[in-house]
């Protein structure tokens, strides 16, 4: 359904307030669950319905309001894919950062909205940057999947601590 139609049909439904539903291991099931107007929208593509994937939209920063943050999280890769390109191209600053930072608060992002951005960012290394050079590009991305999977709590969600260790022996291996 397209954008226009998606609007249309969320005009139609009721005003009441609506809570950001998600499957179990949705990005939005492992964030504070936040009452949000039917109103609201992505930031970066401007609909409130969930993406082609089905997921709804997330807001895991110090944002505030009925409408600043949010964002799907497919929209948060993309933004944070086209700002890395852009810095890669030319040929200064962080890449990691738009990966980790909202552009609106500056805060970074937190618990599973950060576990999400930073394996998307190790794609993002592994797909445009092959080979062994690309070790310690990978290091950012690592450290931030440790402290994501510390803030979400490891001794709550244990699946976590495989990841954690996979995470951590990939970073000794990207420094040898």
């Amino acid at each position: 359904m397209g954008k226009k139609s998606r609007k249309a049909t969320r005009q139609k439904e009721s005003s009441a307030p609506h809570v950001a539903a998600a499957a179990p291991g949705d990005t939005a099931s492992n964030t504070a669950s936040e009452s949000r107007p039917p109103s609201t929208e992505c930031w970066i593509c401007l609909d409130g319905d969930p993406d082609d994937e089905g997921k709804s939209i997330v807001r895991d920063c110090s944002c505030r309001g009925d409408d600043a943050g949010f964002a799907h999280l497919s929209c948060l890769v993309s933004y944070a894919d086209s700002k890395s390109r852009d810095l890669v191209d030319a040929g200064e600053g962080d890449i990691s950062e738009s990966w980790r930072v909202c552009p609106h608060c500056r805060q970074n992002y937190q618990r599973q909205v950060a576990l999400d951005m930073a394996k998307s960012l190790l794609s993002f290394i592994d797909k445009n940057y092959p080979g062994p050079g690309s070790g310690l590009r990978k290091l950012e991305g690592f450290v931030m999947i440790i402290k994501a999977i510390f803030v979400i709590d490891y001794r709550i969600h244990p699946e976590l601590i495989e990841e954690g260790k996979r995470a951590a022996s990939q970073m000794i291996s990207a420094i040898q």
